[in-house]
């Protein structure tokens, strides 16, 4: 529910340069001739390329897998599985080698930095995109508070295991629930979803001083994230922040407000400055990344009519 904008060029170079030191370029090639035959062709812009892949933006890698599983699934299989059932996947040497390569990208080490930690960084996260909830800040410049979602599995799809725009830094309730569920889920990354919109969060009144959260959006994707990685669950238990919030709302009128100004006028408050006092700063795009349950808070500033809602 955290929108993440697409990762600075230098970024992208750093990473790419990560990539091919671990995908030597006899598997480079082979991967490349092997791929086209299940890629749609507009993938590329033009002649394919290693670079082109690993770096695809999201939308390149949800049309690609939309299009594969539309008209070429046998295909893919037959070019990069020796074995595929459902108990058991064998990959051919090229993609078992690109397979293995995510890790060794992931694990890897610049100026004392490793990747993981750079890619949580790159986005400005310190908690979840998925569930806002939980912190996924680094602790050391090798130990990273995150872990890397395949969008795509890689299970499922190995071509896309070292894509850059198919790894997410998540927290690890996250990626545990949401694993390897065939589900159509929406990516952070995707620029054609409205985090803003197409997740609101409301609540209901169940009983006296209970309440349950809600969370709902019509767009399928997005209400796939919330029901399949159980959002509305973890969220019952910030039913006491709910409360708080109710309670300072019908305390703290705008009545009671300017009779804070009049009491302190020598300090000269403006009544937005007793408003963060009082029920904390206003939610933008950018601190949400920082904010757990920054979404929930901001929807429900909005329907209380703490702050305004065409701030949003």
């Amino acid at each position: 529910m955290i929108k993440l904008e697409p990762y600075a060029k230098p970024f992208q170079k750093a990473y790419w340069k990560k990539a091919i030191g671990k995908v030597d370029k006899t598997t480079q090639s082979a991967i490349i001739k092997s791929c086209r035959k299940y890629l749609p062709s507009d993938f590329w812009d033009g002649s394919p390329s290693f670079r082109k892949l690993i770096l695809a933006p999201f939308q390149k890698l949800k049309a690609a897998q939309a299009y594969i599983n539309r008209s070429k699934r046998s295909e893919m299989i037959r070019e990069c599985y020796a074995r595929y059932t459902a108990d058991e996947k064998i990959l051919l040497p090229a993609y078992q080698a690109l397979y293995d390569a995510y890790k060794k990208v992931a694990d890897s080490v610049e100026s004392g930095v490793s990747m993981r930690v750079r890619l949580v960084r790159q986005t400005g996260l310190t908690v979840c995109p998925y569930c806002n909830r939980d912190y996924i800040n680094c602790r050391a410049d090798q130990v990273s508070g995150a872990q890397l979602d395949h969008f795509f599995s890689k299970d499922e799809y190995p071509i896309f295991a070292v894509c850059l725009y198919n790894l997410i830094p998540v927290c690890a309730n996250c990626n545990r629930t949401k694993s390897n569920q065939s589900a159509e889920f929406a990516s952070p990354f995707d620029p054609d979803i409205d985090w803003n919109r197409d997740i609101t969060f409301t609540y209901a009144p169940i009983a006296t001083d209970s309440y349950k959260i809600i969370l709902k959006s019509t767009n399928p994707a997005v209400q796939n994230n919330i029901d399949k990685m159980r959002l509305p669950e973890a969220y019952q238990i910030h039913d006491k922040e709910l409360k708080e919030l109710l309670k300072k709302k019908r305390i703290y009128t705008r009545t009671q407000t300017q009779e804070f100004q009049k009491v302190l006028y020598k300090v000269k408050l403006k009544e937005r400055d007793i408003k963060r006092a009082v029920f904390g700063p206003e939610i933008t795009d950018e601190s949400i990344k920082t904010t757990p349950l920054g979404k929930m808070t901001r929807d429900l500033h909005r329907q209380l009519g703490i702050y305004p809602q065409e701030r949003y």
